[in-house]
C-alpha cells in the first residue's frame, strides 16, 4: 500500500482549508483505494475522527520526521501555503516540511497550490531553490503560474489546474433543512448571503458592510452572514451586523459546518457577496450568481477565473457602489448563472488532474 502525506493549513476550523482536505481524501478513494493518507495538523484527532484518515501533530518534530520518512510523497497543499503575507514564520514552515522530505529524498507535489504573494527578498529566493527540486508543482490559477515564472522558478513540471475544492458535492436538502431548523433561519427567494472577513483591523469596512446590508434590507432583500473561519468570522459578522440599523433583520449562521453543508445552504440563496476565497468555489459548485469582494490577489484571481462581473475592491469601494453592483448582478441572473456554470464545469475539469498527476508521479519507479 502507497501511503501519501499531506502538509496544509489543517485542523484551524477554517472551512475552506478543510474543504481542500475532504477533497482530496474523496478524490484518492474515488480512483485508488490502495492508498493510506496521513495528514499533518493542527489537531490530529479532529482530523482523524472527520475525514477517516490518520493525521500528526504539525508542530511536533518527531511526529513530522516519522511521517515523512514513512511516506512515498508529500502533498503540499493546497492553498495558499507559500505566501508571506500571513507570516514569514508561515512560509518557512511549509518550506521546511518540503525540504525535509528532499533530505529524505522522498518525491514532492506542489498540489493545487495558489502562490504568492511573497515580498520578502530571502523568502523569494528560498521559495525558487525550493520548487526548482520538488518532482510536479500544479497551480489553481494562472496568476500563481504568472507569480512563479517571476520568481524564476525552471522546473519543467509546473501546469495549471484548478482548486480541488471543486470536485466536492453539496449536502442533501434534509440535512440542509435541518440546519436551518437548529439554526432558526428562514431563507426566502429573496436571501442573499455575505461570507466576509475582517481586513486590516479596518473599521470603516464594517461600517460600509452594514449600510449596503442596511440598504439591501431597505429594498425587500433578506441577508444571512456565513461565516467560514471559526472563530474569527462570526465574531466579525456579529460586529457589522450590531452595526446595522436593521440589525433584528440580519440573520447568522452561528455554528460550524462542513463544505457540502455549506454548499447546500447556498444553493438556496440568491446571490452571494463573496469575500473568502473558498466561498466563491462554494457558490460556483452550485450555480450561485456572486458579487466578488476583492482583499487578496488570490480572490482577485478566482473572480477573474469565474467570470464575476461584478466585484469591488475591500480598501476602496463605498456602499453605494456595492449596492449597485448586486443590483447589477441581481438585474442579470440567468446570465451570470449561465457564466458561472460554464466555469465551473471547465475548473471541475482541471481540477481532476491533480489527483491523476499525483497517482502517476506514486506510481513512477
Amino acid at each position: 500500500m502507497k501511503k501519501i502525506l499531506v502538509s496544509g493549513y489543517f485542523g484551524f476550523d477554517n472551512s475552506g482549508d478543510d474543504a481542500i482536505l475532504k477533497a482530496m481524501v474523496e478524490d484518492f478513494k474515488k480512483l485508488n483505494k490502495e492508498i493510506k493518507m496521513t495528514a499533518l495538523s493542527k489537531n490530529p484527532e479532529k482530523t482523524k475522527k472527520v475525514y477517516g484518515i490518520d493525521a500528526v501533530n504539525r508542530f511536533s518534530l518527531p511526529e513530522l520526521f516519522s511521517a515523512i520518512k514513512d511516506a512515498d510523497l508529500l502533498l503540499s497543499g493546497g492553498g495558499s501555503l507559500l505566501q508571506d503575507i500571513t507570516s514569514t514564520r508561515s512560509i518557512i514552515y511549509y518550506l521546511s516540511v518540503i525540504i525535509i522530505a528532499k533530505i529524505f529524498r522522498k518525491k514532492v507535489y506542489v498540489y493545487a497550490n495558489g502562490i504568492g504573494p511573497i515580498d520578502k527578498k530571502l523568502n523569494r529566493i528560498l521559495t525558487k531553490k525550493v520548487l526548482n527540486k520538488v518532482d510536479y508543482i500544479t497551480l489553481r490559477d494562472k496568476l500563481s503560474y504568472e507569480f512563479v515564472k517571476e520568481l524564476g522558478v525552471t522546473n519543467k513540471n509546473v501546469e495549471v489546474t484548478a482548486d480541488p475544492v471543486f470536485t466536492l458535492k453539496p449536502a442533501d436538502e434534509e440535512r440542509v433543512d435541518e440546519i436551518l431548523k437548529a439554526e432558526d433561519i428562514k431563507i426566502t427567494d429573496n436571501t442573499i448571503g455575505f461570507c466576509i472577513r475582517d481586513h486590516k483591523k479596518d473599521e470603516s469596512i464594517k461600517e460600509k458592510f452594514a449600510k449596503t446590508i442596511d440598504i439591501l434590507i431597505e429594498s425587500g432583500y433578506d441577508i444571512l452572514l456565513v461565516p467560514f473561519h471559526t472563530p474569527r468570522d462570526n465574531v466579525y459578522s456579529r460586529e457589522v451586523a450590531e452595526k446595522c440599523v436593521n440589525k433584528n433583520k440580519v440573520m447568522l449562521i452561528e455554528n460550524t459546518y462542513s463544505a457540502g453543508e455549506l454548499m447546500g445552504i447556498f444553493k438556496r440563496l440568491k446571490l452571494l457577496e463573496a469575500m473568502r476565497l473558498h466561498s466563491l468555489i462554494y457558490a460556483a459548485s452550485v450555480n450561485l450568481p456572486m458579487v466578488g469582494i476583492i482583499y487578496d490577489p488570490k480572490v482577485e484571481a478566482m473572480v477573474k477565473e469565474l467570470g464575476i462581473g461584478e466585484y469591488v475592491d475591500v480598501e476602496n469601494f463605498t456602499s453605494e457602489e456595492l449596492f449597485k453592483k448586486t443590483l447589477r448582478a441581481l438585474d442579470n441572473l440567468e446570465e451570470r448563472r449561465e457564466k458561472v456554470i460554464e466555469n465551473t464545469e471547465k475548473m471541475r475539469r482541471e481540477s481532476k488532474k491533480n489527483i491523476e498527476i499525483a497517482l502517476d508521479i506514486i506510481d513512477e519507479k
